[in-house]
């Protein structure tokens, strides 16, 4: 999961990036490790990726999932894309969706052929999706919906296989909004649906009317039954991964989780070129500092070795803010099923 660049050309009030005009305006030696900023002053340079690209091979990094900020926005985003199919990586591009509208950037990505995107909207409400995250240019949720549509139809056109889904942050304020979500997104002519629990800091101070607890399991539970009920034409979240937002809205003591797939399967990259197991908050912090990593200067086999993804795994810090990676390890599922969309959920 590579964080590929800082900047984005949206303000969410719940990024984990922090808000515009918020924490991110310090200067990167300010911030503890793994936190992150919009503001890319330590963003490393386009030959920085490359290098480290061309030592990677299908043996070391078999899949890439390309994140934010926004990547879009940024001119080298095509090259990098292109650098990574070339050496033989699946690749996944997650983006707001915005400047999907543009159909000549749309056309570069099937060109590639990217093999999925994923397209953040947090509801069919226009209203919801555009309080929470904000877009100074007032496209806001038409712009998305246009992007969407955009992608869809050039892709149907040119009978590419790309995959092109929805990823749908989910708080105690549109939980109700998920199976009505569901039906408008698969009307769009999308191939999945995921909904992912919202992770804020206790701190945050959205936590209290934003994150999920065990007073909202039975309506979570609701939601994902009329979800389920609509029969969508659509790849929906999987029964393992539902599972595991449900143990999270509980107020009994998390599970450790045995051979975690955080640093035998799955890293995390940051702008900066910091390679940490996994993206999780409590997983970064609990890093001792002879254990950082970087990906500059070095090659994928060293960071990607089978020595290292090898050693015990075995994690106590389980919590909503890496439940969300249970369903990038299933992502076979979603690129390789067989006989048409259809829902997993059982």
């Amino acid at each position: 999961m590579w964080a590929l660049r800082s900047p984005c050309n949206l303000n969410c009030l719940y990024c984990y990036f922090g808000t515009i005009g918020g924490p991110q305006d310090r200067t990167k030696t300010d911030l503890k490790p793994g936190e992150l900023s919009h503001v890319g002053r330590n963003d490393i340079p386009p030959a920085t990726m490359l290098d480290f690209i061309a030592t990677i091979t299908p043996q070391n990094v078999h899949r890439v999932f390309v994140v934010g900020g926004e990547p879009l926005i940024w001119a080298g985003t095509l090259q990098i894309l292109s650098a990574l199919k070339a050496v033989g990586c699946e690749v996944i591009i997650s983006t707001n969706g915005l400047p999907l509208a543009n159909k000549h950037l749309s056309n570069a990505l099937l060109d590639l052929p990217i093999d999925a995107v994923s397209i953040s909207l947090d509801s069919s409400d226009s209203t919801y999706n555009d309080h929470w995250r904000q877009d100074r240019s007032g496209l806001g949720w038409s712009g998305v919906v246009q992007g969407i549509q955009t992608l869809v139809r050039l892709r149907n056109e040119r009978q590419v296989a790309t995959k092109i889904g929805i990823y749908t942050v989910v708080t105690r304020q549109n939980i109700g909004h998920i199976a009505q979500t569901g039906q408008f997104v698969a009307d769009l002519g999308v191939d999945y649906y995921i909904i992912q629990p919202i992770f804020l800091a206790p701190d945050h101070k959205f936590h209290e009317e934003l994150t999920l607890d065990a007073r909202h399991r039975k309506d979570f539970i609701e939601a994902i039954e009329a979800l389920k009920g609509a029969q969508l034409k659509l790849y929906l979240p999987h029964t393992g991964y539902i599972n595991r937002v449900l143990q999270t809205l509980t107020t009994e003591p998390l599970p450790i989780i045995k051979s975690c797939f955080g640093g035998r399967d799955l890293f995390f990259l940051e702008p900066d070129g910091s390679l940490w197991d996994c993206p999780s908050t409590y997983k970064i912090q609990a890093t001792p500092p002879d254990q950082y990593r970087s990906i500059k200067g070095v090659s994928a086999e060293s960071l990607f070795s089978q020595e290292r993804r090898c050693r015990n795994s075995d994690c106590s810090l389980f919590s909503q803010d890496c439940v969300n990676m249970w369903m990038l390890m299933s992502f076979d599922d979603i690129l390789y099923r067989q006989g048409g969309p259809h829902a997993l959920i059982k």
